[in-house]
């Protein structure tokens, strides 16, 4: 049972799904209150305040009464119907529809009704073991030869270029001081000391350009065109673009650089990697360390080829409304990852070399593998009388989340989201016993 002590009672409805009549009880709305205030005020983009008063006070002038009781009352009704998913044990699918004919308010109860969708049951044409072919583990030389060339790279040393000139792909070392049309120094574009290589488009070509054929000692002034980060809008993003401003830098070279790469002999693998003693020993360690990559890689892979396989066997129809809920689902979380990331939609398309079109094929397909994949997953457990313990729950988080066990848990826990841990241990549960039953076959080379 969740810390809000909710009073929920449950009626099934003539189209299968199960209305919820919810009770939030006075003693809750304090916490609740809180919670949704300083939601709000992070959607809202407003400061909050040292105190809950003084926040909601900021909300009403900024955005008006009206506006903070309707988030409130979604907030708490979305939330709290989450709990009493939970709480009941309930399997359903789809996000609860809330609704309300009162208004939340601090110290009184509050009721409202959440409908939700039982999520519906499949069988499969079979329960035998499934039959996956397993790919071969090896490691090529062409794929060691790599390996030693990075080990070579990320010891390379940078030392001075006596008398050489600046030039495109140079590594350099300068002061540097930069200010605006109003005489003010940039703080971003003036420093004492900067290392710096041309070509790497940290800095517009024209900086670029205006470098070169410089040497150690040389002092050169010049004005370049660089954007104007002060017009940054609030909301910006990687497509925002801005006006052009024209800057003055004055350029002190202190060096020109060079890199030595060190050659992988038998000498510098025993002064540097000694546990390898000599570089048929390092090749034999990479090897050995590329194997074991491999193997996981394997593994993990198998892990998910067993359910893909299940779902094979999965019967029956997807609703619609699941289709389209899980397809938005999976859109949405590209798209935060992607802000995370401080991308957007149109430098993903172009790194994964797709346009809209194939995108949208892939996410139809990715969807309807994780419906049938999920679904089939249940109906083994179902099959098999599986039941989920706190070992169960261990063990997915353990997947999902390894090292972050007990953070993962606890927004889980917090989000009123246990029944989906749940749901997730108990699909754990049937793909752990899928993987271990399994019988994998090598795969077959074609002639």
């Amino acid at each position: 049972m969740s810390q809000f002590n909710l009073k929920v009672s449950q009626q099934k409805r003539d189209d299968g799904k199960v209305q919820l009549s919810i009770t939030v009880p006075a003693g809750s709305t304090q916490e609740l209150s809180r919670h949704a205030t300083f939601a709000f005020a992070m959607q809202s983009h407003v400061e909050p305040a040292s105190t809950e008063e003084e926040t909601r006070a900021k909300l009403i002038e900024a955005m008006g009464e009206p506006a903070l009781s309707a988030f409130s009352n979604h907030f708490v009704m979305s939330g709290m119907a989450q709990f009493a998913v939970s709480d009941n044990n309930l399997d359903i699918i789809l996000t609860p529809d809330v609704s309300s004919t009162e208004q939340f308010e601090l110290g009184r109860d509050f009721h409202f009704f959440a409908v939700v969708t039982p999520k519906p049951e499949y069988e499969l044409s079979s329960y035998e073991p499934v039959r996956v072919a397993r790919p071969g583990v090896e490691i090529t030389d062409a794929e060691i030869d790599h390996q030693l060339y990075m080990i070579a790279e990320n010891n390379a040393e940078y030392i001075e270029d006596k008398g050489a000139e600046v030039k495109e792909g140079s590594e350099v070392v300068f002061g540097i001081e930069t200010v605006g049309a109003d005489g003010v120094a940039i703080p971003g574009l003036t420093a004492e000391r900067r290392a710096y290589r041309l070509g790497e488009d940290f800095m517009p070509e024209s900086f670029d350009k205006n470098i070169v054929g410089m040497r150690a000692g040389d002092v050169r002034t010049f004005d370049f065109e660089m954007p104007d980060t002060s017009a940054l809008p609030p909301d910006f993003d990687a497509d925002t673009k801005l006006p052009m401003v024209t800057v003055t830098t004055t350029i002190t070279l202190t060096e020109v650089t060079k890199k030595i790469v060190p050659a992988i002999t038998n000498a510098w693998v025993e002064a540097h990697m000694p546990e390898a003693q000599d570089v048929e020993g390092l090749r034999a360690l990479i090897r050995e360390s590329g194997l074991e990559h491999k193997r996981r890689e394997v593994e993990e892979y198998l892990y998910y080829a067993v359910a893909s396989e299940l779902a094979t066997r999965m019967e029956g129809s997807i609703p619609d409304e699941v289709y389209e809920h899980t397809r938005g689902e999976i859109i949405s979380n590209l798209m935060a990852k992607l802000k995370h990331e401080n991308k957007d939609m149109k430098q993903f398309l172009q790194q994964q070399g797709i346009d809209e079109q194939q995108f949208s094929m892939q996410v139809m397909l990715q969807t309807r593998e994780t419906l049938r994949q999920g679904f089939s997953l249940e109906a083994l457990a179902r099959h098999l009388k599986m039941s989920v313990t706190e070992q169960d729950i261990d063990a997915v988080l353990r997947r999902m989340a390894p090292g972050k066990e007990d953070e993962a848990r606890r927004q889980f826990e917090g989000s009123g989201c246990s029944y989906q841990l749940r749901e997730a241990a108990l699909r754990n549960k049937a793909n752990q016993w899928l993987y271990d039953t399994a019988v994998f076959e090598p795969v077959q080379e074609e002639e």
